[in-house]
C-alpha cells in the first residue's frame, strides 16, 4: 500500500527521497511537454554559453579552463549542481540511475503544478467555466503541509523528494535539515530556496528556461488561438557564433554618484538611501510603476523609476537628477529653491509624494502602496490613570521614529543629581543591553553612559508622567487625574528609519554634536507592545526565530553647523560598505560607519515574510 499523501500521489511521485519528480497526471497536465532529460544538450543560449568548447569573447585565453564555471546566480550550491549536470550531459561523468536526480526536471514539474493549481482556483470562481472543466479542476487535491496538514502557512516543496511543508511553522526547514536536502520551491511564488545559503536564489537561467517558459505554456493553453508549438531548437553555427560574440558580462551596477546642483546634498543622500533600499529597488527595477501609463503630473514615482534606470544603466559618470529636482520643486513648494534644506524633512515629504503617485493608494492604515509596505508601522500610546488603573490605548501610523538626544549639560545634571542611585546600578562598564523600564537605577546608570540608540529607544518608550490637567479619566467621572503615558511599537515595518534629533530650535537654533552609538544588528522586541507586556508579566516567551531583528544598511551624516552644513551618507551594497558624497563614491569600512555621527539610520528586517494578499 502506498504511503504517499494524496497530493504526492496526484503528482505521480515515487517514495524514493532521490527520485526525479514526474509531471502531474491530470487533465490539466497533458503529457505533450518535451522532457528535458531527452533534449539535445545544446538547445538554449545558456547551454551554448556553458559549453567549454565555445570560447566567449569576454573570457580571454587565460580563463578558458575556468569557463565551465560560468554562473548565472550568486548561489554557489546551485552553480556546483549545474557544473555537475553539464558534465553528466556531456558524458564526462557516469552516475548510477539511483543518483540521477535532476533539479531542472523537479523544478519544472513543481512550477507546472503550481501554475495549474492557481489557474484552477481562478477558473472555479469563473462563471463561464463549463461543468466538465469545473469537475476536472476539483480533482486537483489541496496542497497542504505534510506534517500539520495546514494549507495556509506559506507552503514550500522540497525538490529532492515529495515533501511539502509550511514555512511559518518551520516544518519545511526541519525536513531539509533532517534529510540534508538543499533546494525547495515556494509554492505560491515559484521561487527557488537554498537551505545552505538560507536565502532565495534568483537565477536567470532557471527563470528563463523553466519559470517563464512554463508560464507562457500555461497561458497559451488558456488561449487556444495563440497555442505555441513545442519544437526543439538546433542552433546553426552562425547562431552560435552570434551568441558567443555578443555575450558580455554586465558591469557592477547600482553604484553611481549624484551631482550637487546647488545645495542639493540633502536630496542626494535621501535618494541614495532609496536606491539602496532592497524593497524599493525590487519594486522599481521590476517595472511595478510604468511611467508610460501614469497620468500624474510631476510624479515622483516616475522620477524614481527613471533614477533606478539611470543608476543601473552601467554608466559610471555621476548622474544629475535634474528632472527629479524639477518635479520636487513643483510638487513640494516648501522645498523649492537653492537654499539648504533638512534631509529628514525632505525624506518625509518625498514619501508622502511617492505615496500619492502610487496606483491604488489610500489614506487607511492598510494602504498597499510601496511606501506603506516598506516604511509604515503602527505606534501604540497607553495612558494609565494612577488613581483607578484604567488604561486608554490609541494607535497612530508612523513612517519613521524621531528620537531625542541628551546634551552634555543635561547629562551632567542627571548624573550629579542621581549619584547614589547610579552607584546602586552595579558595574558601569557592562556592555550587555537590558531594557530598563522596570529598573530605575539601571535606567539612570545607562543615562550616565554615552548616548546610544538603545538609550534613545528606552527614553522614547519609557513611561512619562502627565500634568495634573492633561488627562481626564472616564472611569473617574471624567475628572482630571494624574496619569502616565507610554509609547510602544504595535506593528514594526520591514524598513525602520530613525531620525536622531540633533537640531534644537528654541530661543536660538543649535546642533547637538554628541556621538550616538548605534549597532549593526538591532533587536526591537523590548520596544514593541508585546515586548512591554512580556516585561510586565515577567514571563517572557522564548522563540527560536525572532521576527524583530533588524540589520543596518544605510546611515546619513551631517557635518558642520545647523545653517552651513553638508550631508554625506554610507550605504551597504552587495555586502560592502560605500561612502557617498554627492558625485564621489568610495569604499569604506564598517568601523568608519559606526564611528560616524549619524543623523538618520536605516534598518531592514533580517527575515521578511510574504504577504500573500499583496502579491496575488
Amino acid at each position: 500500500m502506498s504511503s504517499l499523501s494524496p497530493h504526492q500521489q496526484f503528482l505521480g511521485l515515487t517514495d524514493s527521497p532521490v527520485s526525479s519528480l514526474s509531471s502531474p497526471s491530470s487533465p490539466s497536465f497533458p503529457d505533450t511537454f518535451p522532457s528535458s532529460t531527452h533534449r539535445n544538450p545544446q538547445t538554449t543560449a545558456y547551454d551554448i554559453l556553458h559549453n567549454p568548447n565555445n570560447q566567449l569573447e569576454f573570457s580571454g585565453e587565460k580563463h578558458k579552463e575556468q569557463h565551465s564555471s560560468l554562473v548565472t546566480s550568486g548561489c554557489k550550491h546551485l552553480a556546483q549542481f549545474k557544473k555537475q549536470r553539464r558534465r553528466v550531459l556531456d558524458d564526462e561523468v557516469v552516475i548510477d540511475d539511483d543518483d540521477r536526480w535532476d533539479l531542472f526536471n523537479s523544478y519544472r514539474s513543481l512550477v507546472r503544478y503550481s501554475l495549474a493549481w492557481h489557474k484552477s482556483r481562478k477558473q472555479l470562481h469563473n462563471i463561464n467555466t463549463s461543468d466538465r472543466k469545473r469537475k476536472q479542476y476539483k480533482e486537483l487535491s489541496l496542497p497542504q503541509c505534510s506534517t500539520c496538514l495546514d494549507p495556509l502557512s506559506r507552503l514550500h516543496v522540497c525538490l529532492h523528494c515529495v515533501h511539502m511543508g509550511c514555512w511559518r511553522k518551520g516544518h519545511i526547514q526541519d525536513h531539509m535539515r533532517e534529510k540534508h536536502h538543499v533546494f525547495a520551491m515556494d509554492f505560491n511564488h515559484r521561487t527557488l530556496y537554498c537551505n545552505e545559503c538560507g536565502d532565495y536564489v534568483y537565477d536567470n537561467e532557471l527563470t528563463d528556461v523553466i519559470v517563464r517558459q512554463e508560464t507562457i505554456q500555461s497561458e497559451s493553453r488558456r488561449r487556444k488561438r495563440v497555442r505555441t508549438a513545442n519544437t526543439s531548437w538546433e542552433p546553426t553555427s552562425q547562431e552560435i557564433s552570434t551568441i558567443i560574440k555578443n555575450s558580455t558580462i554586465p558591469s557592477c551596477q547600482g553604484l553611481r554618484g549624484l551631482c550637487n546642483m546647488g545645495n542639493t546634498c540633502f536630496m542626494n543622500v535621501i535618494l541614495q538611501s532609496f536606491i539602496h533600499n532592497p524593497l524599493l529597488k525590487a519594486y522599481f527595477l521590476s517595472d511595478q510603476h510604468n511611467p508610460t501609463r501614469c497620468n500624474n503630473k510631476f510624479c515622483l514615482c516616475c522620477e524614481m523609476d527613471n533614477l533606478f534606470a539611470q543608476v543601473y544603466s552601467g554608466k559610471k559618470e555621476p548622474y544629475g537628477p535634474c528632472t527629479f529636482l524639477h518635479s520636487m520643486w513643483m510638487s513640494l513648494k516648501e522645498l523649492a529653491g537653492y537654499a539648504q534644506q533638512d534631509a529628514h524633512e525632505f525624506f518625509i515629504s518625498a514619501l508622502n509624494n511617492l505615496h500619492a503617485g502610487c496606483e491604488g493608494n489610500s489614506l487607511s492604515t492598510n494602504c498597499t502602496c510601496i511606501v506603506h509596505r516598506t516604511f509604515a508601522g503602527l505606534l501604540q500610546s497607553n495612558v494609565t490613570c494612577l488613581k483607578c488603573g484604567n488604561v486608554t490605548s490609541t494607535k497612530d501610523p508612523m513612517l519613521d521614529i524621531s528620537l531625542s538626544l541628551r546634551t552634555v549639560e543635561k547629562k551632567k545634571k542627571i548624573s550629579s543629581n542621581n549619584k547614589v542611585a547610579t552607584a546602586a546600578g552595579g558595574n558601569t562598564n557592562s556592555q550587555q543591553h537590558t531594557n530598563s523600564s522596570n529598573n530605575p537605577a539601571l535606567f539612570i546608570r545607562r543615562l550616565k553612559q554615552g548616548n546610544t540608540l538603545m538609550d534613545c529607544l528606552d527614553r522614547y518608550t519609557h513611561p512619562e508622567k502627565l500634568g495634573p490637567n492633561e488627562y481626564s479619566c472616564s472611569k473617574c467621572g471624567n475628572t482630571f487625574q494624574e496619569a502616565t503615558k507610554q509609547l510602544s511599537v504595535k506593528r514594526l515595518p520591514p524598513v525602520l528609519s530613525f531620525q536622531l534629533k540633533r537640531f534644537e530650535h528654541g530661543i536660538s537654533a543649535s546642533k547637538i554634536e554628541a556621538k550616538i552609538k548605534f549597532p549593526v544588528d538591532l533587536d526591537m522586541t523590548p520596544y514593541t507592545t508585546h515586548g512591554k507586556q512580556q516585561q510586565k508579566s515577567k514571563n517572557p516567551s522564548i522563540t527560536t526565530d525572532n521576527p524583530n531583528l533588524y540589520t543596518l544598511f544605510a546611515v546619513i551624516n551631517h557635518q558642520g553647523k545647523i545653517d552651513t552644513g553638508h550631508y554625506t551618507m554610507f550605504s551597504k551594497h552587495r555586502g560592502e560598505w560605500f561612502r557617498f558624497e554627492d558625485h564621489n563614491v568610495t569604499t569604506t569600512f564598517q568601523k568608519d560607519v559606526l564611528d560616524s555621527k549619524a543623523y538618520m539610520c536605516f534598518y531592514i528586517k533580517k527575515s521578511l515574510e510574504y504577504d500573500d494578499e499583496l502579491f496575488e
